[in-house]
C-alpha cells in the first residue's frame, strides 16, 4: 500500500512540475526575422559588385523585399513563421528564385548563398553535326568566338519536335563551357538512352548563349524550368538521328 501511495504522490508531481505556467515557451511565437547573402557575377567568372539587387518574399502581400549592401546581405523584420521562396531581380541579371526557405525561429539564418550571373552576350551563329564510331558530335558556333583566353558558355536542348527550344524541349544539357570554337559536345549511345530517345529516332536540337553562373531555377507554382540568362539570339534548330 506504501509503494502504491508513493507512485502515485510521484506521478503527481511530474504532472504538476509539466503543467507549470511561469516558465516562458521560446517556440510559442509566430514570426521573426529573415536574414542571408548573395554572390554576383559577370556572364563569366568574374566577381561584381554585391550590392543593388531586391531580393523579395514570393508571393507576399504586401511585398516584403530588401536590397543587397555592398557585402551582398539582405534582411527581412517581421515575417510569419512558414516555408518560403525568394526572388532575385537586378538590371541586367536574370531573375532567380530560391525555393524552400523554412522559417520557424525567431531569427533564420539562411544558409543558401546563390552564386547569381549576368545574362549571355553570346550568340549562336551556327549549328553542325556529325557521326563517328558510333557517336553524334555536336559542333556549335559562337559570336564572340571562345578562345584560349575567353571562355564561353552555351547550353543545348533536345526533343523530337522541330520546334524544340528553352521551353520545349524533353533533355537538356548542364552549361558547356569551351576555349575553343567552335564548341564541340559529343553524345554517345548511352548518353541518348539516358535522355529517353532510341536508335533511329530523329531528335531537333537548339542551342543559346548561357552564362557560368546560369541562375537557373524551377518556378515554385507549376514547377517551370527556368534558364533567365540564355541569350535568345541562336541559330535555328538541327537534327540528328540517333545512332
Amino acid at each position: 500500500m506504501k509503494k502504491l501511495s508513493f507512485l502515485i504522490l510521484t506521478v503527481f508531481i511530474l504532472i504538476s512540475s509539466s503543467c507549470k505556467k511561469d516558465e516562458p515557451n521560446p517556440n510559442t511565437g509566430t514570426e521573426g526575422s529573415m536574414s542571408g547573402m548573395v554572390k554576383l557575377y559577370d556572364e563569366a567568372q568574374t566577381p561584381l559588385p554585391k550590392d543593388g539587387m531586391i531580393v523579395s518574399i514570393y508571393g507576399s502581400n504586401p511585398l516584403i523585399s530588401d536590397t543587397t549592401d555592398a557585402s551582398g546581405k539582405y534582411h527581412f523584420d517581421n515575417v510569419k513563421y512558414g516555408t518560403y521562396s525568394l526572388i532575385f531581380t537586378k538590371p541586367s541579371y536574370g531573375i532567380f528564385i530560391l525555393n524552400n526557405i523554412s522559417h520557424q525561429t525567431e531569427h533564420t539564418q539562411i544558409s543558401i548563398i546563390p552564386s547569381l550571373g549576368q545574362r549571355s552576350t553570346t550568340k549562336v551563329l551556327s549549328n553542325t553535326t556529325k557521326d563517328s564510331l558510333g557517336s553524334v558530335f555536336i559542333s556549335v558556333s559562337t559570336v564572340p568566338a571562345a578562345t584560349p583566353d575567353t571562355a564561353k558558355y552555351i547550353r543545348i536542348f533536345f526533343s523530337t519536335s522541330d520546334m524544340v527550344s528553352y521551353e520545349d524541349f524533353k533533355s537538356y544539357t548542364n552549361v558547356l563551357i569551351s576555349n575553343s570554337d567552335p564548341i564541340e559536345y559529343r553524345l554517345n549511345p548511352h548518353k541518348l538512352e539516358d535522355m529517353g530517345f532510341t536508335s533511329g529516332e530523329t531528335v531537333w536540337f537548339k542551342s543559346y548563349g548561357d552564362s557560368y553562373y546560369s541562375n537557373f531555377h524551377i518556378e515554385p507554382l507549376k514547377g517551370k524550368h527556368i534558364f533567365p540568362n540564355l541569350n535568345l539570339n541562336s541559330a535555328a534548330a538541327s537534327s540528328f538521328i540517333v545512332p
